[in-house]
Formats: C-alpha cells, structure tokens, sequence
C-alpha cells in the first residue's frame, strides 16, 4: 500500500495566490465592455470623503464579492488572503469592511435613485448588446427577506415559513425572455404587493427596449398583483395579461360549478367571463382543475374533494390550456429571485439602514445582469443555461497563482482543469465586445 506525504514543511510567504483564478474572465468582461468608465460617467455617487478609494471602486468591490459568492458584509475581510481580487480591481490593498459597510450608510434617497439611473442605462446598452428585441415578457413577483435584529422599516409581515419573524417585502420584476431585470422595490414587510404594483408596472414597461409594441409586450403576475387597477391599464395599453386571481368567496362558487375539458392527463380547463367587486366591466377568467392523486402532499389554495383549482384572469386571445402554459413559464421568476436571494446574498441584510440595504439590493441586481450578459455574450449556447453557483464551481473558483515573469502577468491553472476550452472559448469572446460607451 503506497504512503501519503509524511513529512511536510509550511511556509506562510506565498504571494499571488488564489482561489478565484477563473474570476480574470469576469473582470476582464467587465473591463472589455468600459464598466469602471460607465460607473464613473453615468452614476452620480454619494458624498465620500475616503482619499484612498473612489465611490466606484467600492462598488466594484462590492459587486466582484458577490459575483465571487463571498457572502455578508463580513466574508470580505478574505480578500486580504487573496493574491489576485485586488489586483484585478486596480487597488493597492482591498477596502476594509466597515469601510465598504460605511459607503452603503452614505446613501440618501437621491443617491439611490441616481444608482438606480445608472443601472436602467445599463440594461438599455445590454439589451441592445443581446438583442434585437421585438417581443418581451414581464415578470412580477414578491419576496419576503427574513431580518434579525432591528433594521429601520422591517416589520411582522406576509413572511411564508418564517411566520412571526420580522421582514422586508421586495417587489422584482423582469424582463421574461432574455432574463434581465426592470426594476426592485424595497418595501416595509406589512405592505401588500398590490400597493406599488401599478407603478412598478408603468416602470418596467417603460424599461423595455424601444423596438417592442405594446401589441408585442405581456405580462405575468401572481395573485398578490391581482388588481383592478393594473388590470384596467394593461387593457387600456393593449398589453395582454395573465395574473393570478384571489380565490374570493363568489369566485370559489362560480369555479366549482363549471364543466371542465382535460388537456392533459389529470388537468382540466374552462373558461368564463366574471365581473369582480368594484370592477367596471367583466373579464375573461382561465380556470384550471388539477386532479390530486394520493401520494401529492402539496398545500393548496383553493381545493374541492381530490381536485386542486387555480384561476387566471386574461385579455389573452388564446386557449385555456395555452394561457396556463403561457403563464406557467413565470416560473423563470422564481428561479431569478433564488439567485438574487440565495446565490447573490441580496437576503443577507447588512445593515440596520433602509436606505443601505435598498443600495445593497441594488448592487445585487447589477451584478445579476452582469452575469446574465457575461454568459450570454462570451460562453457557447450550450453552457448559458449555467446558473452562477454552476459558474462557480466549474469556471470561477479555480486555485491559481498570479506571478509576473519576463515582464508579463501569468496566471497558472491546475493541469487537470476539465473546462479548457470553455476558458478559451471566453478569452477570444472578450474582445470581440463593444463598450458601455
């Protein structure tokens, strides 16, 4: 049996190492498409009076950190350990954390609003960069970010599993073809979804590229959208719609007594026109009948003897089933909102500031469109389905050691590293990319 290493001798001198040797391809993304430029020239940053780092330096910081997956605020004292995030960033030493804490509490209202300027002409260049764009889909839903403590705003709320502990409600919408995001909403977890609904809306559509007709846009919602208002404007636009209806009393009695067709094993569909409270005119209502067999355990909103029902209401000119698929494919929401949550940290609220946590949510979302651009413009088709947890595992986080030899930068891969050509096949994308501006 042959032996391991028995003797083994530690130095504490290495330089320039790393364990994020394929993160150069992002940054180099990132230089090749003018980011640093675009963030110095668009983005109007709060007052910040540190000498050794600009504004747009700690947001980058900020952002690489997230791309990287470093998590809270915290996780990023291990950019000291690290021998090439530093200077991939163009900094002599990396930004301490309460420093990179302080410029999110040096956000005011007006500050934010100037981000959030910047990040619409961002997503005006990127869908010009993954375009043309003739049609598009949006994409409403809400989420609940769980705090603990007491952070400014956070409240007892709509918070599913984890009831009695206080929150923040985030409303997102997105663009659902491509992926990209419109707009995000910060908001005090006791107010409903349906209160700034109609705004978000108007501000979504008004981000769509330029080359889409309102007879061309649609959109999809969830039952916390289900509103007159937002229905009677996306009538008036000529947008059609499908959202998701409270199950009210009169509905419940209106749904059970209808005659279903299946359209597939299980499922039946019917349709009907209702006028709900307070409506001014009656709607074209999709009805749909799930049959529950024994072993499905889920937990359903509305449900009569073995069948699970779920109604949409549409100005659609389509068939039952075809407005279920339609609005089924939203699932693609809630896989964006487990990115941002989840494999971003937007649920990781660092600060006790509304205001800060809105701007760290903000810089989650520019780091989510730079992902989704980075993937659909410099990898194969075949790989831009990768999620950033899959980025990371297979291309990003790479032990490496950047060393400087015959007056050039090196960095040096493991030999065994399984995805060579995709490396390469994102080197000779990157500057093929047109600038920012």
């Amino acid at each position: 049996m042959p032996w391991g290493l028995r003797s083994i001798k530690i130095s504490v001198d290495g330089a320039g190492i790393t364990r994020f040797g394929g993160l150069v391809l992002f940054q180099q993304f990132c230089k090749s498409i003018g980011l640093r430029r675009f963030l110095q020239t668009y983005v109007r940053w709060p007052a910040y009076t540190d000498r050794k780092f600009h504004p747009a330096d700690l947001f980058l910081t900020h952002l690489y950190a997230k791309v990287a997956g470093l998590g809270r605020v915290e996780s990023l004292k291990t950019l000291k350990l690290n021998g090439l995030l530093p200077s991939l960033l163009g900094l002599p030493e990396p930004p301490h954390r309460d420093t990179l804490r302080t410029f999110l509490w040096r956000f005011s209202g007006e500050d934010l609003r100037q981000l959030r300027i910047g990040h619409d002409r961002l997503r005006t260049r990127l869908f010009d960069f993954l375009g043309p764009v003739y049609s598009a889909t949006m994409d409403m839903d809400t989420t609940a970010l769980t705090v603990y403590g007491k952070q400014e705003g956070a409240t007892l709320g709509y918070n599913p599993g984890r009831q009695g502990k206080r929150c923040y409600s985030a409303l997102l919408s997105s663009e659902g073809k491509i992926g990209l995001s419109l707009d995000l909403d910060l908001r005090s977890g006791r107010e409903h979804p349906s209160t700034g609904a109609l705004l978000m809306l108007r501000s979504g559509l008004r981000k769509l590229p330029s080359t889409v007709a309102a007879s061309r846009t649609r959109a999809r919602a969830d039952a916390s959208f289900y509103d007159k208002d937002t229905a009677l404007f996306l009538d008036g636009e000529g947008i059609g719609y499908a959202i998701v209806a409270r199950m009210t009393g009169p509905l419940k009695n209106l749904v059970s007594g209808l005659r279903f067709r299946e359209f597939r094993e299980d499922w039946g569909a019917a349709e009907f026109r209702y006028t709900p409270t307070f409506w001014k005119k009656p709607h074209r209502f999709v009805a749909i009948r799930h049959f529950l067999k024994e072993e499905d355990s889920r937990s359903f909103l509305f449900r009569i003897r073995d069948y699970d029902y779920r109604v949409v209401v549409t100005n659609l000119d389509l068939e039952p089933e075809a407005v279920w698929r339609f609005y089924t494919d939203r699932a693609f929401q809630e896989l964006i909102i487990r990115e941002v949550k989840s494999s971003f940290a937007g649920a990781q609220i660092p600060t006790r500031s509304m205001l800060a946590n809105a701007a760290h949510l903000e810089i989650t979302l520019w780091a989510y469109d730079l992902v989704l651009a980075f993937k659909r413009l410099c990898l194969p088709e075949r790989y831009q389905n990768w999620t950033v947890a899959t980025l990371r595992r297979d291309l990003w986080c790479l032990p490496g050691q950047w060393v400087r030899t015959d007056n050039r930068n090196v960095l040096r891969l493991p030999a065994s590293f399984r995805h060579v050509d995709l490396l390469h096949h994102a080197r000779r994308s990157i500057p093929r990319l047109k600038a920012l501006i």
